[in-house]
């Protein structure tokens, strides 16, 4: 009776797909925090460039985490320089002189997702660099544009601000 009831209860177990990549597993992935540095000098704090990205990419399958399941890839806080004067997000022009469309499309071609991190107050958590506030729209729209399928939005430099407020602002 036991065996009967449990394999009736596996086989009705159902995943929702939301048909995004990915959807119906568990967000198992990797997040860059204090993980990358240029060339052999790693982990640089608050550090990451496109080949340190590519590389980790690259790393991540070959470790075997893709065959384990693992799907989503995570870069932190370390991309972003500044605003250009229409208010739109920048990389780091040192460290992503093609942009940061490249290295997404990069992680996609090895079949995985990609999350980008971004803050909800006015400045990023560690590196100082511009955070989301007041900007939901134009920086959601700006990440979907470079084709990033998730956000870490962090809760720094918030000081007056309620989490209720600006969360669901940023679709």
């Amino acid at each position: 009776m036991k065996i009967l009831m449990i394999g009736a209860l596996v086989g009705s177990v159902v995943g929702y797909d939301n048909g995004a990549p990915h959807s119906r597993l568990p967000p198992l992935g990797w997040s860059s925090w204090v993980a990358l540095g240029p060339g052999p000098a790693h982990p640089v704090f608050d550090y990451c460039d496109e080949a340190s990205v590519k590389s980790s990419v690259d790393a991540y399958l070959s470790v075997g985490l893709y065959d384990a399941g693992y799907r989503h890839f995570h870069l932190d806080d370390c991309w972003a320089h500044t605003r250009n004067s229409t208010g739109y997000l920048t990389p780091e022009p040192d460290h992503f002189p093609n942009g940061m469309k490249p290295v997404i499309d990069y992680a996609h071609s090895k079949g995985l997702t990609f999350g980008l991190y971004t803050c909800a107050g006015t400045y990023t958590c560690a590196g100082g660099r511009p955070g989301s506030k007041d900007h939901w729209q134009q920086d959601a729209d700006l990440f979907a544009e470079w084709g990033v399928d998730w956000v870490k939005m962090d809760w720094c430099n918030t000081q007056g601000m309620d989490p209720v407020t600006p969360y669901p602002k940023m679709p």
